[in-house]
């Protein structure tokens, strides 16, 4: 046997060895997957490896739900894993209920990272986070719900007064955030009821605020179903003087992004000091 033969021969069993692993990892991989007391269908098992199973476009079927029953499951789910998880949760469990079809593959743990603007960071609040999220699922890419819903965060009072049936602190005291990020809306709240960040009362605030802001995602795109659906957001007037200056290429500076109002963090220059 030549040395060309064995090197031939070498690299045709190894070969074999790789596929036959392979092979072997594939249906061990196919098995768990199709595991599952049901038919283990070929999309099913494609869904849990990465195979060739597509994914359904985006919007998907939404039905109206009841808002105050998302309200409620989004308090709930708060005291799961988080703000995000809370109004993610709160819709798709209610959409698989009633529509089921693409509601039913989200894995719900994906929501998770948000809790606290995204791992403790205090950035954009989890709530809306979650929120955009669902309308995006159920509504495409809408910059109409979606600037509403930024925007409605900014300036509503919470907590709202509609968990008191079943909330451990009654008549919390509220706060207008003007922004929407954690940080800013924990610490504005935290300083106006003159407790820690790390209370029960602000947990509990924090988990009100997510059932209304599910709440107000489902009453956004209950509207929107039915054609009832008309954009409110306005940008501030800060906001629109400071902007005139700083954003958009016609601008003098082109030197911003945002749409948060401006003088939430910085000083109003249109005022003489």
């Amino acid at each position: 046997m030549t040395e060309k033969t064995v090197m031939k021969d070498g690299l045709t069993r190894r070969r074999f060895l790789i596929g036959a692993g392979a092979l072997a990892t594939g249906v061990l991989a196919s098995g768990v997957a199709g595991c599952t007391g049901s038919t283990g269908s070929t999309e099913t098992a494609g869904n849990n490896t990465g195979n060739a199973a597509e994914a359904s476009a985006i919007p998907w079927q939404y039905k109206k739900l009841d808002v105050e029953a998302v309200r409620k499951r989004g308090y709930d789910n708060y005291y799961k894993d988080g703000c995000m998880y809370g109004v993610a949760a709160a819709i798709i469990e209610t959409l698989r209920e009633t529509t089921g079809g693409p509601w039913n593959t989200i894995p719900m743990e994906m929501f998770a990272y948000g809790e606290g603007g995204a791992f403790g960071w205090g950035t954009l609040c989890g709530a809306l986070n979650g929120g955009l999220a669902m309308i995006n699922l159920a509504a495409g890419k809408n910059a109409d719900l979606g600037n509403d819903l930024m925007g409605w965060y900014t300036e509503n009072p919470f907590p709202s007064d509609k968990h008191e049936a079943y909330t451990s602190f009654k008549n919390q005291i509220t706060t207008v955030s003007k922004s929407p990020l954690c940080h800013a809306s924990v610490t504005k709240w935290t300083e106006a009821a003159d407790v820690r960040v790390s209370s029960d009362e602000r947990k509990e605030r924090c988990a009100k605020l997510t059932g209304d802001t599910a709440a107000k995602v489902a009453e956004l795109l209950n509207k929107a179903l039915e054609g009832q659906y008309t954009s409110t957001f306005k940008p501030s007037a800060e906001y629109i003087t400071c902007m005139g200056c700083h954003q958009g290429k016609d601008s003098t500076l082109d030197s911003q992004q945002g749409k948060m109002n401006c003088v939430s963090c910085h000083e109003d220059h249109t005022k003489k000091s």
